[in-house]
């Protein structure tokens, strides 16, 4: 099991995430983005279980 008194929290963890993407040069993507790219998935995923 890990120590938990070295976990980095979460929002910290997301946050440093976020910086690399954003340093990399690439794309975050905004709220319509998101949700399109997750109606993507789920649709791929719904036709698998069909």
């Amino acid at each position: 099991m890990k120590n938990s008194a070295h976990k980095v929290p979460l929002c910290e963890h997301l946050q440093q995430i976020c910086t690399k993407i954003v340093a990399s040069g690439k794309h975050l993507l905004d709220e319509d983005e998101i949700e399109k790219e997750l109606a993507s998935r789920r649709g791929r995923l719904q036709g698998r279980e069909e």
